[in-house]
């Protein structure tokens, strides 16, 4: 196999381990976000039962020193307070999920981005291995080999040598 197609290989198998990665954050999350999603069903339905309660009291209660008004904001109250205490957390949980699966991204991104130049760079490298045989071709001719045997050597043809040594002028 050449390098070139090790490199190839490689690179598919990070890109491979790079979607398998995303794919388990995203499983993670998501998994996370369920949670969410049921704590935010038992709030509404916390508020439900509440507003439930509440409009029981006021049916019910035709006292005046009731004051509705009063029990209304009292509730209220109550029910932003386990918002705060619940549903706040989980937001800011999700932002900072979010800041890390950004960075994640990014971070893979830049690793592909990287991967990419190194082939493009070996690419460009391995592209002129004549030129090692070039200067053993110059040696073995100035040495008094014929082109004839330094082709065998060297297994290459007999044109190429002889375009070689014209173009280092020894021909």
């Amino acid at each position: 196999m050449s390098i070139e197609t090790l490199a190839f290989i490689a690179l598919a198998a990070l890109v491979v381990i790079i979607f398998l990665m995303v794919y388990i954050r995203d499983v993670e999350v998501n998994k996370k976000l369920l949670i969410y999603e049921k704590s935010i069903e038992e709030l509404n339905y916390q508020n439900h039962v509440l507003n439930k309660t509440l409009g029981e009291l006021t049916s019910a209660a035709k006292e005046p020193a009731v004051d509705m008004k009063a029990l209304e904001s009292k509730i209220l109250g109550r029910v932003k307070e386990e918002i705060q205490q619940s549903v706040f957390p989980l937001v800011g949980s999700l932002k900072d999920v979010e800041k890390i699966m950004q960075n994640f991204r990014d971070e893979q991104s830049s690793r592909i981005d990287r991967l990419e130049s190194r082939t493009k760079e070996m690419s460009f490298a391995s592209s002129s291995p004549s030129s090692s045989n070039e200067k053993v071709i110059v040696s073995q001719y100035a040495k008094g080999r014929s082109e004839a045997e330094i082709a065998k050597d060297l297994r290459i043809g007999i044109g190429e040598v002889d375009l070689v040594l014209k173009l280092a002028n020894l021909k």
